[in-house]
């Protein structure tokens, strides 16, 4: 019987989450019986069993595979941090509603054997790059939002008036409450929730949803991926300035003379699923969608 091949499996673990210790400690008994299976742990999730750890960026460098349990959000922060590192990454959530993670905390078991073999299925994900150009002229970059780009107004009462444009090509002047700038991965998240369509997880493609536009004829627009798009605020007397957010991190302000470019990321994050997982089995189970026997 030939030997398995060894995985370096990276661990990290959202401690605020009831059921965090229960999942390391399946992993740290699976290992044991599987010795080609080596796991390391991020700082803070190997002080939960007194052991040694890396930063999430250094556990990406020297891992085969990262294990992230916690919620969507979880996955997201450990994207951001270790991108455009290749490593694949699986999620394994403990919470409620996840459609980026691959298994529910109570399914750990069923994903070990496949971890001893390597028997999982990536699914490269389109990342969204972002240069935020500031009224005085410098720039910074933000080079990885998974799902979404998204600018709200800052305050409750005043809508926001939101500037688009496609390549050369004016879009629209969204009156509104925010603009959603989100990937296909993101159109199961915040986009969602606000109207707008999902989208599959290998298309090509970008979407922009408006928050409560006060035109009810603004809907949802989903564009290609060919050429960046420039989102600025127009000045209106009175309306603060609106804030913006990359895969919910705060990013600052948006104010007037200043604009967002958004394009696709330089690489896509790999996500490691099971071989047998498909995206429209978890839309049926998330959504609960019913009217045929599914």
């Amino acid at each position: 019987m030939a030997t398995a091949k060894t995985l370096t499996v990276g661990v990290v673990v959202n401690r605020s989450k009831p059921g965090a210790r229960e999942v390391l400690n399946q992993l740290i008994e699976f290992s044991r019986e599987h010795p080609n299976l080596h796991l390391r742990f991020e700082k803070r999730t190997g002080a939960l069993v007194r052991r040694p750890g890396l930063s999430e960026a250094e556990l990406a460098k020297k891992s085969d595979l990262l294990l992230v349990a916690g919620g969507d959000g979880s996955l997201l922060d450990v994207v951001g941090a270790v991108f455009p590192a290749q490593v694949p990454i699986l999620g394994v959530n403990i919470g409620s509603l996840g459609f980026l993670t691959a298994v529910s905390e109570t399914e750990v078991e069923t994903i070990l054997p496949y971890l001893a073999t390597n028997d999982l299925r990536l699914s490269p994900r389109l990342a969204l790059e972002i240069r935020f150009h500031h009224a005085n002229g410098k720039t910074h970059l933000i080079p990885c939002a998974l799902n979404d780009v998204v600018v709200s107004r800052a305050n409750v009462s005043r809508l926001v008036r939101i500037r688009v444009e496609v390549g050369d090509y004016l879009v629209t002047e969204y009156v509104c409450d925010g603009l959603i700038i989100a990937t296909p991965t993101g159109s199961t998240a915040y986009s969602l929730a606000a109207g707008g369509p999902i989208v599959s997880p290998d298309a090509d493609s970008i979407l922009l949803t408006p928050i409560c536009p006060h035109t009810l004829t603004n809907r949802a627009l989903v564009v290609g991926t060919d050429q960046p798009i420039r989102i600025r605020v127009v000045r209106q007397a009175g309306v603060p300035a609106p804030t913006v957010q990359f895969d919910g991190r705060p990013g600052g302000i948006l104010r007037t003379h200043e604009w967002l470019e958004i394009k696709p990321a330089k690489t896509k994050v790999q996500l490691a699923y099971l071989p047998h997982s498909d995206f429209y089995r978890v839309l049926r189970q998330k959504l609960k969608w019913s009217g045929a026997s599914v």
